[in-house]
């Protein structure tokens, strides 16, 4: 079985191949690729974080903004693939989205989402990224031991939140290669993804 030790490397290993492959990369500046492109980016600087926590054993932190990393990245590809004109123009004046259940109904019409794969990491994750974004009882759970108040997070757990925040990673990566209509970038992007994939427990 993965140690976390190990889950946190690859996970750092995305972080560096990510920087490299998407800096400076083109893009037609439209408002809506702004709009879209931002939330990919916060989405790979999420994942950053929480690679930065994790190695420095800051579970709670690290498990707080997985959710926010999911979010990111599904926003960004609403963005860029369902939103209308109004609803980028609102969203970059500060206008609050439609809800996340919403954004993957609207994602999950289109062919290129309709296996459901980002509702099943809603369906599966969301409760418990919720409880630990928000002090809830997963995350205050995981700092009790028999004699003391103190983190006490499963190695398991570790390395579920390390896997998950680097594919969502590679997500917005791919999110970022379609913006720039790039296609070899896409495509380097995706045998990465099936390469980190392949190494999850």
């Amino acid at each position: 079985m993965t140690t976390p030790e190990a889950a946190i490397e690859r996970t750092f290993d995305v972080v560096k191949w990510l920087a490299t492959e998407l800096n400076d990369i083109p893009l037609d500046a439209s408002l809506r690729n702004r709009m879209s492109g931002a939330c990919f980016s916060v989405t790979q600087d999420h994942h950053c974080a929480i690679a930065l926590l994790l190695e420095e054993k800051l579970f709670a932190s690290a498990f707080a903004l997985l959710r926010l990393q999911y979010e990111a990245y599904v926003r960004g590809l609403w963005l860029a693939e369902c939103a209308s004109e109004e609803q980028v123009i609102g969203f970059s004046q500060g206008a609050e989205p439609p809800k996340i259940g919403v954004l993957l109904t609207s994602l999950e019409k289109l062919e290129a989402y309709e296996s459901g794969q980002l509702s099943r990491i809603k369906a599966e994750s969301w409760s418990a990224m919720c409880s630990f974004t928000h002090t809830g009882g997963l995350q205050i759970q995981r700092w009790q031991t028999s004699t003391a108040i103190e983190p006490n997070y499963s190695p398991q757990e570790i390395c579920e939140v390390a896997n998950l925040s680097g594919s969502l990673a590679l997500l917005s990566g791919t999110g970022m290669a379609a913006l720039a209509k790039n296609e070899g970038l896409a495509l380097r992007v995706l045998e990465k993804s099936r390469a980190f994939a392949q190494h999850e427990p």
